[in-house]
């Protein structure tokens, strides 16, 4: 089983950081782990004025991940003197369905000042922060770290569940498909029903339970022929 972190960050040297963890997941846990890493400050990020573009940057990132879905991704939230922070640019993936279910550190090791930007910014009207906060959790960040995060990227990695093997095995199965009964009659093939299960479809949990049901009547049935 493969898993996939991406890391964006202005810190060359966190890049390390993916390797050692990579390396122990594979040599401990028996996971491999694709890292990747972008850095929102390189060129291909930069507007016609030299700075570092928003826009160009989550292009990019859908560029470069193409047909992958990351398991983890790990946003810094400063970039120097940027337009943007990290929290713009969660915001920006979460809207991407490839990215709207990954898992998502947000790290920095300025905790206490994007805090105070929040919540201590007395220009800002109590309801502005609380639409701010509310947003904020909308966004579904798993963990707010300082930069040492590779214990807990770990952790993440490790974790495995049905969607971490079901798409996979199901989009090894090239020309198959699926017809399903209940409610209504549809048919999927492999691949579209593994898109279904990764995006959490509601459909999708309606095929998983029937594909449940019927592969343990098989057992069943095997079990009593064997009695």
């Amino acid at each position: 089983m493969e898993k996939i972190i991406l890391l964006i960050d202005d810190s060359p040297e966190q890049k390390q950081v993916l390797e050692n963890l990579a390396e122990h997941l594979r040599t401990k846990e028996g996971i491999n782990v694709l890292t990747l890493y972008i850095d929102p400050n390189e060129r291909d990020y930069l507007n016609e004025e030299k700075d570092p573009d928003l826009d160009k940057l989550v292009s990019g990132i859908e560029e470069k991940l193409k047909a992958l879905r990351p398991n983890l991704i790990v946003v810094d939230h400063y970039y120097g003197e940027t337009s943007f922070t990290g929290l713009n640019v969660i915001e920006r993936l979460r809207s991407i369905r490839k990215f709207s279910k990954s898992a998502i550190f947000l790290i920095s090791g300025k905790r206490d000042k994007i805090i105070r930007e929040v919540f201590e910014n007395n220009e800002i009207p109590t309801d502005e922060k609380v639409k701010k906060l509310a947003k904020i959790i909308d966004f579904g960040i798993e963990k707010f770290l300082d930069k040492e995060f590779k214990s807990e990227a770990i952790e993440s990695l490790k974790a495995r569940d049905l969607k971490d093997i079901l798409p996979s095995k199901l989009r090894e199965l090239d020309n198959g498909k699926i017809h399903v009964l209940n409610p209504r009659y549809r048919e999927y093939t492999m691949d579209q029903l593994a898109n279904l299960i990764e995006a959490n479809n509601s459909e999708a949990i309606d095929v998983i339970n029937e594909m449940f049901d019927l592969t343990l009547s098989h057992y069943v049935k095997i079990n009593e022929e064997l009695q």
